[in-house]
């Protein structure tokens, strides 16, 4: 089993990082995932915390040295494919994704850039994108995501800014 915590779009919030380290530092989690915007803040995660942290590069990550694009990141007998998903359209942008993730052999489809949290499955691939803990755009008051990776399925657990305040 491996547990993977995600977080996208945090903007330079640290003190929203702190919480969400905080909120989960006595839970098994095997790494961090940070989808973009912005790149030092993945950074400033890991100096934080004992786990690896994966990030790659946002539409607001300007600063050097810059994280990759996208990522693609064993976990057991799949992987993981990670990208902000602002260079993909807005049309069917879950879809494409999912695609690009497929054809690299990706169950995992990690995606942030809109500010919303969400899931969506498709077939045995699962897209996962968990907002913004700092400046979330869906009403949720900010969010992260939690996704537990047992016996070849994948679970989602989105947790709220308001329930670890």
């Amino acid at each position: 089993m491996k547990r993977i915590g995600i977080i996208s779009d945090t903007h330079g919030y640290l003190e929203d990082i702190d919480l969400v380290l905080a909120a989960t530092a006595h839970e098994d989690i095997d790494m961090w995932l940070h989808a973009g915007d912005v790149g030092d803040d993945a950074r400033y995660m890991q100096e934080h915390t004992d786990v690896p942290v994966y990030a790659v590069r946002g539409n607001n990550d300007r600063m050097q040295p810059l994280e990759p694009r996208e990522q693609l990141i064993p976990i057991e007998d799949t992987y993981i494919y990670m990208t902000h998903g602002h260079e993909v359209s807005y049309y069917n942008r879950i879809q494409e994704l999912i695609h690009i993730g497929r054809a690299m052999e990706a169950r995992l489809v990690v995606a942030g850039h809109s500010h919303h949290h969400g899931e969506y499955r498709q077939g045995d691939a699962l897209f996962v994108n968990p907002g913004s803990i700092a400046l979330p755009r869906d009403k949720s008051g900010g969010t992260f995501a939690i996704v537990t990776y047992d016996e070849g399925n994948f679970f989602v657990e989105f947790v709220y800014k308001q329930d670890i305040l």
